[in-house]
C-alpha cells in the first residue's frame, strides 16, 4: 500500500503538511495508519499546532446538555454529531466540564470518584488518580471547586482543586482551604493549605475562566464573611491562581458588584462579569470587563424580551448564550441585540453551559510523558 503513495510523498514536506492541515481530525486519525511517514508527521508538535491554528479548523460552540434520565449515560468520552455548527455533549451530571485548552477538557464526578483530562476529537482520556491529603484525615471534604490551565513558563497543563473540610461529630471546620495542584507531565499532586479564604466562599461558575496563566473564581468578600452590608448584600472579590508560581491573589471589584448577582466569565479576551435583571418586563443584560488589574469597565448593555434564567456562555464572535425560564437555549447577537437562534426545550434536558471549542490533535499521552511541545 505504501508504494501507491510514492508520488504524493515526493512532494515537499511543507506542502504535505499544508494539505493535511485542512483535513478534519477524524480523517487524520485514519491517515496515521496508512504509512509510517504520515504517522510520524501527523504526531509532530509542528503539525499539531499548524492544524489547530489553520483557518479551516473553525471554532464552534460546545454545548453541554444536562439530562435527568440516568439511562442517557453521560459520558465524557461520548461524541455526538455536529448539529448546525454546534458540538453537542450530553451528560447526566450537573458538574461542568472545564476548558477547553487547546481542545482539551478537565472533567470530574466526585460522586463516582472520577477525574480525567479529555480530548473529544481524538476520544483520548487520561484518568487522574484522586489523592487523599493527610491534613484532615477524620474530616469530610465539601465545597469543591476546580480550575484547569496552562503554566505559561513550563507549558505544562495543571488542575487546581480547592475544598474545605468538616467534622460532623464536633461541628468543626478546617481552619483554611485545602488546595491540590495536579501536574500532567509528572502525573503528580502537590498539596497545601491557604488560610486567606475558604472554598465555601467561592461562587460556582459554568464559564471557562482561564486566561494568560491565571485561573479566576468569584468569591465573597473575605472582610464580610460573617457580616453584611447595610443594603443586605455582600460585596464580591475575584480569586486568581497563578499557575506558574502556584499562589493565590485577590482582586477587588467595584462596590456595585455583589455575591448574589453576576456571573464570572471571559468576554472579548478579558475577565468579565455578566449581570441580568428585569426592568419594566424586559431583561437588561450588562457585561463588565476587567481591562486592567482591578479596573472594570461596562462593555455592553442589551435589552431582551426573553426572560432569562441565567447566562451559560459566550459564542465564537461574542454572541451571548442564555437559558430562558422555559429551558430554551437562546443566542443573542451583541451588535444587533437580536435573537439569532433559539433551540429547545429538550425532553428531560436542560442547557448547562456553552464553551468555544476547536478540534485538536493534542495527545494527552505525550503531554503526560513530558513531551509538551507548544501551541
Amino acid at each position: 500500500m505504501e508504494g501507491s503513495f510514492t508520488n504524493f510523498d515526493q512532494l515537499p514536506e511543507d506542502i504535505i503538511m499544508e494539505i493535511f492541515s485542512r483535513l478534519p481530525v477524524k480523517s487524520l486519525l485514519k491517515l496515521k495508519s496508512v504509512c509510517k511517514y504520515w504517522y510520524i508527521l501527523i504526531q509532530t508538535p509542528i503539525f499539531i499546532t499548524k492544524h489547530f491554528c489553520h483557518k479551516t479548523n473553525h471554532a464552534i460552540p460546545f454545548i453541554h446538555l444536562y439530562f435527568l434520565d440516568k439511562k442517557q449515560l453521560s459520558l465524557s468520552t461520548n461524541e455526538y454529531p455536529l448539529f448546525q455548527d454546534l458540538y453537542i455533549h450530553k451528560s447526566t451530571s450537573l458538574k461542568p466540564v472545564i476548558g477547553p485548552l487547546n481542545g482539551l477538557f478537565f472533567v470530574y464526578n466526585l460522586d463516582m470518584n472520577e477525574m480525567a483530562i479529555w480530548n473529544p476529537a481524538t476520544k483520548e482520556i487520561k484518568n487522574i488518580i484522586i489523592p487523599s491529603p493527610s491534613f484532615y484525615p477524620y474530616f469530610r471534604s465539601y465545597a469543591h471547586h476546580f480550575g484547569f490551565g496552562i503554566d505559561p513558563l513550563s507549558k505544562d497543563y495543571k488542575v487546581v482543586w480547592i475544598r474545605d473540610y468538616w467534622k460532623e461529630e464536633t461541628f468543626t471546620r478546617s481552619k483554611s482551604a485545602v488546595v491540590s495542584v495536579y501536574t500532567l507531565s509528572t502525573d503528580s499532586w502537590k498539596h497545601f493549605e491557604d488560610n486567606t479564604f475558604w472554598s465555601s466562599h467561592i461562587v460556582m461558575s459554568y464559564f471557562g475562566t482561564y486566561l494568560d496563566g491565571f485561573y479566576y473564581w468569584k468569591m465573597i468578600n473575605s472582610e464580610q464573611q460573617h457580616t453584611q452590608c447595610i443594603n443586605g448584600r455582600q460585596n464580591c472579590e475575584i480569586l486568581a491562581f497563578d499557575l506558574t508560581n502556584e499562589v493565590f491573589q485577590v482582586i477587588q471589584t467595584p462596590n456595585l458588584f455583589n455575591s448574589n448577582f453576576g456571573t464570572l466569565g471571559l468576554y472579548d479576551g478579558f475577565v468579565s462579569m455578566f449581570f441580568h435583571f428585569l426592568v419594566q418586563g424586559k431583561t437588561c443584560i450588562e457585561i463588565w470587563v476587567m481591562e486592567k488589574l482591578g479596573f472594570w469597565t461596562k462593555r455592553l448593555v442589551i435589552e431582551s424580551h426573553f426572560i432569562v434564567k441565567r447566562p451559560i456562555g459566550y459564542g465564537v464572535n461574542g454572541e451571548i448564550f442564555l437559558e430562558t425560564t422555559t429551558s430554551n437555549l437562546a443566542m443573542i447577537d451583541p451588535t444587533t441585540q437580536e435573537i439569532i437562534k433559539c433551540t429547545g426545550p429538550w425532553e428531560n434536558g436542560y442547557p448547562l453551559q456553552v464553551l468555544v471549542y476547536k478540534n485538536s490533535l493534542v495527545s494527552i499521552k505525550k503531554l503526560s510523558s513530558g513531551d509538551l511541545g507548544k501551541i
